[in-house]
C-alpha cells in the first residue's frame, strides 16, 4: 500500500499496466485521427458491434502488405491510406475479439 501525507491510501499499482509509460502518445494520436474519419464514413463504434476474426486478419494481410509494397517496391496501393494505422485498428480489434471470449 501506498501511504499519503494527508493520510490517503492506495494499493501500490505494482499488479497493473501501466499505460502511461507503455504508450506512444505520437502513435495513438495518429491513430485516433484515422479513427475519427473512419467513424465518418463507417459510424462511431462500428467495430464495437463486433466484427468477426477472419475479416480483421485478411484486411490486416492487405494493409501490412501494401504497407511494405509502398515502401520496399516503390509501390503506388492506396497511397492516400494510413495502412499502419490499418494494420493497428486489425490487430487491436482481433485482440478486442478474442478477449470478448473470456
Amino acid at each position: 500500500m501506498r501511504h499519503f501525507d494527508t493520510g490517503a491510501q492506495r494499493d501500490d499499482g505494482d499488479s497493473k499496466p501501466d499505460l502511461v509509460e507503455t504508450t506512444s502518445y505520437t502513435a495513438l494520436r495518429r491513430f485516433a485521427v484515422y479513427m475519427t474519419a473512419k467513424a465518418k464514413k463507417y459510424g462511431a463504434g462500428n467495430w464495437r458491434k463486433g466484427i468477426p476474426i477472419e475479416s480483421y486478419e485478411k484486411s490486416l494481410q492487405r494493409h501490412l502488405s501494401a504497407y511494405f509494397i509502398n515502401k520496399y517496391e516503390n509501390g503506388s496501393l492506396e497511397p492516400e491510406e494510413d495502412h499502419l494505422s490499418a494494420a493497428m485498428f486489425n490487430l487491436m480489434g482481433i485482440i478486442h475479439e478474442e478477449e470478448q471470449d473470456d
